[in-house]
């Protein structure tokens, strides 16, 4: 799951699992692969810093038991500058 867009060519992204919210992994876009899905309660928990790893591995849940509905795409996922960075 993305968490965050650092700049044109990274994001970070974790799963509540092998890769806590605490410590989410720098990863490039280009090695990802879009879904048309969107978990917009999980980026206002994590941008009020009240998300749980219990909270990703839920919003990923579906996604493992192949019942996920498509959704509308994420237009844009926040910004932060590398100062302001957990």
């Amino acid at each position: 799951m993305v968490l965050l867009s650092l700049d044109d060519d990274f994001v970070l992204i974790c799963d509540g699992d092998r890769r806590k919210v605490d410590k989410p992994k720098r990863k490039r876009r280009k090695h990802l692969s879009a879904t048309p899905h969107e978990a917009p309660e999980i980026l206002s928990l994590y941008a009020m810093n009240r998300l749980k790893d219990s909270d990703v591995r839920s919003a990923l849940r579906p996604f493992h038991a192949g019942e996920a509905a498509p959704v509308s795409p994420a237009d844009h996922l926040p910004q932060l500058k590398r100062d302001e960075q957990r």
